[in-house]
């Protein structure tokens, strides 16, 4: 019931980030967040349905899409605004080929190796994301670029952090932070709004 909550929570800020970014305007941004509102909305009827087994199988691929898409795409937008590294807005749609190889091993299982090779594609493509959109924080000056970096290191560390600490609150703790991550996309396509002072 918990999980239940907070996709519930994830679904509002998705919900809100959809109403707010323009998807002709900002394709890629309204993509990231129609991701996190399908994930939201497959939690909510895995924790509402009794039919678990199917449920479960399409929360694992909206994870995947979750994991994987929602930072390099939010990177494209946020690149393609800025002014000095709009150059490297498109590098960030090489997101396709760990997100293709996910999908392939969840859908048709393997052998182990299979999966612990995509499981380190899909961990350098997220940190590379990561890094990518703290070295856009640093060169643009913003704020909310920085923060939205931390929620997606803590959706994707701090969750396995909080589950070794904690036993079963590593999703919830995934869920939180993407919902601060996707909600914060509005504030971070509005200009000046949010700079820090010149130092």
């Amino acid at each position: 019931m918990v999980d239940a909550v907070f996709s519930g929570i994830l679904l509002g800020t998705t919900g809100y980030a959809m109403v707010s970014v323009s998807p002709i305007e900002r394709p890629y941004a309204y993509t990231a967040c129609t991701v996190g509102f399908c994930h939201a909305l497959a939690g909510l009827v895995k924790s509402l349905v009794s039919k678990k087994n199917f449920t479960k199988r399409i929360k694992r691929l909206t994870c995947s899409c979750l994991e994987i898409m929602t930072v390099p795409l939010i990177n494209i937008e946020l690149y393609l605004k800025s002014e000095q590294s709009s150059p490297l807005a498109l590098g960030h749609g090489l997101f396709i080929v760990p997100l293709a190889f996910d999908v392939i091993t969840k859908v048709a299982p393997n052998e182990e190796g299979d999966e612990i090779a995509t499981q380190t594609l899909k961990d350098l493509t997220i940190l590379g994301n990561i890094i990518s959109l703290l070295f856009l924080a640093a060169n643009e000056n913003i704020s909310v670029y920085g923060l939205m970096a931390l929620a997606a290191f803590t959706a994707k560390y701090g969750a396995i952090l909080m589950d070794n600490l904690l036993t079963s609150t590593g999703e919830g703790t995934s869920l939180i932070a993407y919902a601060i991550l996707l909600g914060l996309v509005p504030m971070a396509l509005r200009s000046g709004s949010v700079d820090l002072p010149a130092q």
